[in-house]
């Protein structure tokens, strides 16, 4: 049995009941006859009760569960085997599963207590003990809070086990409940804006997930600060930032998702987002598109260590020049999602020599490579500046007449082309055209690789270039793909098919 909880809160109540009130008794879990019976009621979901388990003093009993009759919300479960006889310092165990599903956004707060269903006082007692446990979705929910970054349905599965043993003062006219709360606290972890001033107050304030209700148009830079974690929620809306960057992450943290349809989209004049001094940025969703700059920038130029953690999973990434673009200090992840460049190279580092090198990591997504300026060509990936690149799959997409996928001029690239699919321009020929740097490079290739002494970090003894496996430039070879000036000639160039 399925729920759909929305509501601000949720309680699930199990209450222990004696079914039969034994003259004498001063402990609920002992009497003087035989077959006294024990029931547990479970209420306030409508949920399904599996893998129950009742055992006395390590013994198990047979026991079966059915819906009461008077609420059908609430499920018995009752001892069936029959000359039971409970004795002061009995040890009565009680363990079964709740399943139920759940929809959740924001923040929720797990309670789990011991009440008396007379007084609604919660019960002190070294005798009873419960232990509780609660996976929703892959997530532990046990107690304390527990932050959900995506809207929507989560199947939700918890362990409960109630004992009762010693000279617990039970006694028969009262019953008691194992009680859990989970409350879903929006007020607290969430903000609706639909106007530029409360989306610029919800990113920079304590509240755990944005999201957006309308579209919003705003001529001024977004910020995340330092000490924010914040989860955007486009919820298939428009941002539409008429500046020079989008949003700025300045050493805070960024997750951008999309709830809604799918559609939802960043546009901006100039870069869609920058990451700077530490910050991180986490695309699972939406769309960013910057419509005269670059899509995603990790990282200052000419500024020492100043770059950022970036994981993007899914969504896409549309820019006049670079999708994504790192330098100095900076991490890149892709593992999924659609990157276009419509003027440029699609992931690219462009640093200084000494300000810290990039570690990229391709294993997934599709690039669209294109080139608009006459005499240039389309790249892939363009390797400016030291550090560890590993280019391990992926689909690119050389949309350009004039193309070379890979194009390296420093750090120590690893490329597997047997886990990354190339499809070139089939009208791409072996022509000449300048890459970012004003290089000419052959067209028509799926790697070219030269180097620039003394420029863009590049020492012979941190160069490097490995394809499937095996070493085609290393500190021994180098030389003989190193030019004296940024527009290295095409006689000097490296190249590789597969």
């Amino acid at each position: 049995m399925n729920a759909k909880l929305t509501a601000a809160a949720a309680i699930l109540v199990v209450a222990i009941v004696g079914l039969a009130a034994f003259e004498g008794s001063t402990n609920s879990w002992w009497s003087d006859e035989e077959d006294a019976s024990l029931e547990i009621q479970t209420g306030g979901l409508d949920l399904a009760v599996e893998n129950y388990k009742l055992s006395i003093d390590g013994v198990d009993v047979a026991c079966e569960a059915g819906s009461d009759q008077g609420d059908p919300t609430m499920v018995d479960i009752r001892i069936t085997e029959e000359g039971i006889y409970l004795e002061p310092g009995t040890v009565v165990k009680i363990s079964y599963d709740l399943v139920y599903s759940t929809t959740v956004s924001g923040a929720r707060l797990v309670m789990v207590s011991m009440c008396d269903v007379a007084t609604d006082e919660k019960v002190e007692d070294d005798h009873i003990q419960v232990e509780y446990s609660e996976i929703m979705g892959e997530e532990s929910l046990t107690d304390g809070w527990y932050f959900f970054p995506k809207i929507g349905e989560y199947d939700s599965h918890a362990d409960v086990t109630y004992s009762i043993g010693g000279n617990a003062d039970l006694q028969m006219n009262h019953s008691y409940s194992f009680q859990v709360d989970t409350m879903f606290v929006q007020s607290k972890a969430v903000s609706i804006v639909d106007t530029a001033d409360e989306l610029q107050s919800a990113l920079s304030g304590d509240k755990m997930l944005v999201a957006l209700s309308d579209d919003i148009e705003i001529d001024e830079t977004l910020s995340v600060s330092k000490d924010a974690d914040v989860t955007l929620d486009l919820s298939g809306h428009e941002l539409n930032v008429d500046a020079s960057v989008g949003i700025l992450v300045d050493g805070g943290s960024l997750h951008l998702t999309d709830m809604g349809d799918g559609s939802g989209i960043i546009v901006a004049t100039g870069s869609a987002v920058n990451v700077v001094n530490g910050g991180y940025f986490e695309m699972a969703g939406g769309n960013l598109k910057s419509s005269t700059s670059m899509g995603i920038v990790a990282g200052y130029s000419n500024q020492d260590d100043s770059g950022a953690n970036v994981y993007i999973s899914g969504g896409s990434v549309t820019a006049q020049e670079h999708a994504v673009w790192a330098v100095n200090g900076s991490k890149v992840v892709i593992t999924g999602g659609e990157f276009t460049a419509i003027d440029n190279v699609a992931v690219t580092a462009n640093g200084t020599q000494g300000e810290g090198p990039v570690d990229v990591t391709i294993t997934g997504g599709t690039f669209n490579c294109g080139i608009v300026t006459s005499g240039y060509l389309a790249c892939g990936v363009f390797v400016a500046q030291d550090g560890n690149w590993n280019i391990l799959g992926g689909t690119f997409n050389m949309t350009s007449d004039k193309a070379t996928a890979f194009v390296v001029r420093g750090g120590n690239v690893n490329i597997n082309l047997d886990n990354v699919t190339v499809n070139m321009n089939a009208s791409a020929s072996d022509s000449i055209g300048k890459v970012g740097d004003s290089t000419f490079v052959n067209s028509g290739h799926v790697v070219a690789a030269y180097y620039t002494s003394g420029a863009y970090g590049f020492t012979e003894d941190s160069t490097s270039l490995i394809i499937n496996g095996e070493s085609k430039i290393s500190s021994e070879n180098v030389s003989d793909y190193v030019g004296t000036n940024s527009a290295v000639q095409v006689n000097v160039c490296y190249y590789y098919d597969n």
